[in-house]
Protein backbone atom coordinates (compact mmCIF):
# COMPACT_ATOMS: atom_id res chain seq x y z
CA UNK A 1 0.00 0.00 0.00
CA UNK A 2 2.95 2.18 1.19
CA UNK A 3 4.42 1.46 -2.23
CA UNK A 4 1.58 2.34 -4.18
CA UNK A 5 1.52 5.50 -2.69
CA UNK A 6 4.57 6.30 -3.38
CA UNK A 7 4.63 5.52 -7.18
CA UNK A 8 1.38 7.99 -7.33
CA UNK A 9 3.36 10.57 -6.08
CA UNK A 10 6.56 9.90 -7.97
CA UNK A 11 4.39 9.99 -11.30
CA UNK A 12 2.56 12.98 -10.19
CA UNK A 13 5.75 15.09 -8.88
CA UNK A 14 6.89 13.76 -12.76
CA UNK A 15 3.76 15.18 -14.51
CA UNK A 16 4.13 18.44 -12.65
CA UNK A 17 7.70 18.73 -13.68
CA UNK A 18 6.84 18.33 -17.45
CA UNK A 19 4.26 21.00 -17.30
CA UNK A 20 6.76 23.68 -16.24
CA UNK A 21 7.93 26.23 -19.21
CA UNK A 22 11.14 25.58 -20.65
CA UNK A 23 12.66 28.74 -19.34
CA UNK A 24 10.88 30.77 -16.58
CA UNK A 25 12.12 33.55 -14.03
CA UNK A 26 13.26 32.17 -11.15
CA UNK A 27 14.87 35.08 -9.30
CA UNK A 28 12.69 35.87 -5.91
CA UNK A 29 11.36 39.49 -5.48
CA UNK A 30 13.58 42.16 -3.61
CA UNK A 31 11.86 42.16 0.06
CA UNK A 32 10.95 45.83 -0.19
CA UNK A 33 9.53 47.38 -3.49
CA UNK A 34 11.71 49.55 -5.71
CA UNK A 35 12.17 53.13 -4.67
CA UNK A 36 10.47 55.77 -7.46
CA UNK A 37 13.37 56.12 -10.02
CA UNK A 38 11.99 52.34 -11.61
CA UNK A 39 11.01 53.35 -14.65
CA UNK A 40 7.86 51.86 -14.64
CA UNK A 41 5.51 52.82 -12.36
CA UNK A 42 2.86 50.11 -11.30
CA UNK A 43 1.08 52.68 -8.83
CA UNK A 44 -2.10 52.68 -10.66
CA UNK A 45 -1.29 49.39 -12.79
CA UNK A 46 -3.18 45.78 -12.68
CA UNK A 47 -1.09 42.95 -10.98
CA UNK A 48 0.81 41.28 -13.48
CA UNK A 49 4.40 41.48 -15.50
CA UNK A 50 5.92 44.28 -17.71
CA UNK A 51 9.27 44.72 -19.88
CA UNK A 52 11.87 46.61 -18.57
CA UNK A 53 12.55 49.46 -21.33
CA UNK A 54 16.41 49.60 -20.39
CA UNK A 55 17.32 45.72 -20.10
CA UNK A 56 15.98 43.40 -22.69
CA UNK A 57 17.15 40.84 -19.58
CA UNK A 58 15.13 41.69 -16.89
CA UNK A 59 11.33 42.59 -16.30
CA UNK A 60 9.12 44.08 -13.25
CA UNK A 61 6.73 42.65 -11.55
CA UNK A 62 3.40 45.07 -10.70
CA UNK A 63 1.74 43.85 -6.75
CA UNK A 64 -0.85 45.72 -5.43
CA UNK A 65 0.42 48.97 -6.83
CA UNK A 66 4.61 47.81 -6.02
CA UNK A 67 7.44 47.48 -8.32
CA UNK A 68 9.56 44.33 -7.80
CA UNK A 69 12.34 43.71 -10.65
CA UNK A 70 13.58 40.25 -11.67
CA UNK A 71 16.29 39.15 -13.94
CA UNK A 72 15.81 36.67 -16.33
CA UNK A 73 18.38 33.51 -15.92
CA UNK A 74 22.33 34.43 -17.77
CA UNK A 75 21.49 35.01 -21.36
CA UNK A 76 18.18 34.87 -21.87
CA UNK A 77 15.83 37.81 -22.70
CA UNK A 78 12.09 38.67 -21.67
CA UNK A 79 9.32 37.82 -23.72
CA UNK A 80 7.09 40.09 -24.30
CA UNK A 81 4.36 38.32 -26.16
CA UNK A 82 4.88 34.42 -23.67
CA UNK A 83 5.88 36.82 -20.30
CA UNK A 84 8.70 34.34 -19.97
CA UNK A 85 12.73 34.18 -20.23
CA UNK A 86 13.46 33.04 -24.17
CA UNK A 87 16.22 33.04 -25.67
CA UNK A 88 17.44 36.50 -27.34
CA UNK A 89 17.30 34.94 -31.06
CA UNK A 90 13.47 33.85 -30.04
CA UNK A 91 12.43 36.50 -27.47
CA UNK A 92 10.62 39.72 -28.48
CA UNK A 93 11.93 42.27 -27.07
CA UNK A 94 12.23 45.94 -28.65
CA UNK A 95 14.89 46.62 -25.41
CA UNK A 96 16.86 44.21 -26.99
CA UNK A 97 17.22 46.69 -29.82
CA UNK A 98 19.00 49.22 -28.00
CA UNK A 99 21.73 47.23 -26.33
Amino acid sequence: MIMASRMAASALLAFGALCLPAYSASAQPPSTPLADEAPVDCTNKENGLEANPNDAGSFFTCSNGATYLFHCPDNLHYDLHTQNCERPELAWNPAADRS
